[in-house]
């Protein structure tokens, strides 16, 4: 039997619907499922319940998620809940989810509650599973809006009054000669036309790969992201209006690998004389002495932070490539708290390479590789800067 139109049009809608219902499986298994499962602790804590202990506000959780140490740190409604579980996990910072959409993420919640309450069905003799099960099936209104899924609705709706006015209209109007098709029978054969289908598919396949491959570039990426510190050090005062070179503090970064973070006694090389602060006064500047005192160090917060299967040497390219620590981390000394300016992508990489020139009178060694070559520009891809196992171990 062949399908009416109107039922091929809520078929396709609850289709639809349905695909998208599964996009926060398909999220908390991309960006969570490493530290997190919904019935057992991993890294972090098992995600049934998370709702209850979080008192069902959506909104907080959605704060926490996407900055937890600015959470943490704030005064915000569940702060105190979020310290306690800080210092339950060993202090174990949970990464920022500063690439993901308030709508992504309570898709992210919509899909724990839904599992919790399918694990608290599963635990409940037989009569009453099936009759939660049917509660969890029908639990559509927990799944938070998508803005594509709305305007499906909303094209359903359309189409749905679009129907209803049509069909009055042809109750209510004389009659006409029937060999004419009318306009909504022009309408509807082609909309029902494999033309069209095939288009709308097409379309729709194209959007979703779309979306796909932008949502995969953006794992593991936290450009932006701006953590709050134990301490409110400005660089833009420091570096910026006191010029203060970016070596003095970070001693490591021509000597190794890492620039190092610097230690409370090289804040104290100045604030030994400097107590009270042109911005913060006295407030700020006594937690450096306090740690100073009781040699306990000041737990900054890290900003830039690469994979572990990425090898990479400030070193190497601010001591013998020259390179200029705005180039990666931006205008810092504009900065009054510093953030991620540059994706460190590893395209982002690879194009440094590509048009970095490299300095051949800066040393002997490369003097004497200048009279070999024949090129007047050489760039460090030239040099073996695209090779694998330059940055991957």
């Amino acid at each position: 039997m062949q399908m009416k139109f109107p039922m091929r049009w809520l078929f396709f809608f609850s289709l639809f619907t349905w695909m998208w219902a599964q996009d926060g499986k398909a999220l908390f298994q991309a960006n969570c499922a490493s530290c997190h499962a919904v019935n057992r602790r991993v890294v972090g804590p098992a995600l049934k319940g998370a709702h209850e202990r979080w008192g069902n506000d959506e909104a907080e959780m959605v704060k926490f998620i996407q900055n937890s140490q600015a959470y943490i740190n704030g005064n915000f409604k569940n702060t105190a809940y979020a310290k306690k579980l800080y210092e339950e996990y060993n202090k174990a910072v949970m990464t920022a989810f500063t690439g993901l959409s308030e709508a992504e993420i309570r898709a992210i919640l919509g899909y724990i509650k839904a599992e919790t309450e399918a694990l608290a069905a599963a635990a409940k003799p037989a009569g009453e599973a099936s009759t939660s099960a049917g509660a969890v099936s029908g639990g559509g209104a927990d799944i938070s809006p998508i803005l594509w899924v709305l305007v499906l609705a909303l094209g359903a709706i359309a189409v749905a009054l679009l129907v209803a006015t049509l069909a009055l209209a042809r109750l209510l109007r004389p009659e006409v000669d029937l060999a004419r098709p009318s306009a909504w029978d022009k309408l509807r054969k082609a909309l029902a036309s494999r033309t069209f289908i095939g288009l709308a598919a097409l379309l729709g396949f194209l959007w979703l790969s779309s979306a796909t491959v932008k949502k995969a570039r953006k794992v593991g990426l936290h450009q932006g992201y701006q953590p709050v510190q134990p301490v409110a050090f400005s660089h833009k005062t420091h570096a910026g209006e006191y010029k203060i070179a970016c070596q003095y503090c970070h001693i490591g970064v021509e000597k190794g690998k890492s620039a190092t973070i610097p230690s409370t006694n090289i804040c104290m090389n100045c604030h030994t004389y400097i107590q009270e602060g042109s911005r913060y006064g006295t407030k700020e500047i006594a937690k450096i002495l306090a740690s100073y005192e009781s040699g306990k160090p000041i737990e900054w917060v890290r900003v830039h932070n690469l994979p572990d299967l990425v090898y990479f040497n400030h070193a190497q390219h601010v001591r013998v490539g020259g390179i200029a620590c705005q180039t990666c981390h931006g205008p810092v000394e504009e900065m009054e708290e510093v953030y991620q300016y540059s994706d460190l992508s590893m395209g982002w990489c690879i194009n440094c390479h590509r048009q970095t020139k490299v300095d051949l009178t800066a040393n002997p060694y490369y003097a004497r590789l200048h009279e070999q070559l024949k090129e007047k520009e050489v760039t460090v891809e030239q040099l073996g800067g695209l090779e694998c196992s330059k940055c991957h171990y």
